[in-house]
């Protein structure tokens, strides 16, 4: 099983679409998650909200408590482990990424193929890439399939 499938299956549980068909993924990143993950992925986890939201503010001027319920919704998805301090006078939980940068990306160019071309990326690069030779082709799938 590809890295791909295996972080498509640990973030996204399989939903039916009407009349029990399977649905097409409805797995995203919001634009909020995606720059606290960018903030995450820049420090030295495991991370706490408060260094989160010390850099996300100036860019940004959102709530403390907005940061600290997204970094919540990024663990219930299965992007962050959270991890109880056992302080609650400050930081309750501190966060460990569950992938990287580069595994989120390559996750989510997958789910794109999935909606739109109806395949996993590794099977898509044919129909992506048409003007590569067969051994290039064959080196990507490998590549993107066994990581």
């Amino acid at each position: 099983m590809s890295l791909v499938d295996r972080l498509y299956k640990a973030v996204k549980k399989d939903d039916k679409a009407e009349g029990g068909a399977p649905a097409v993924s409805t797995y995203s990143l919001g634009e909020l998650e995606a720059q606290i993950l960018d903030v995450i992925w820049d420090l030295e986890p495991p991370v706490n909200s408060t260094q989160v939201f010390k850099i996300m503010y100036p860019k940004r001027e959102l709530s403390y408590s907005t940061i600290m319920l997204t970094m919540a919704k990024l663990a219930k998805k299965g992007i962050l482990t959270q991890t109880k301090t056992g302080d609650k006078k400050t930081d309750a939980f501190v966060y460990t990424p569950n992938i990287t940068r580069e595994q989120m990306g390559k996750l989510l160019l997958d789910e794109v193929c999935r909606k739109v071309l109806g395949k996993p990326l590794y099977k898509a690069v044919r129909d992506l890439l048409p003007d590569y030779s067969e051994e290039e082709l064959r080196k990507i799938e490998t590549a993107l399939r066994d990581e």
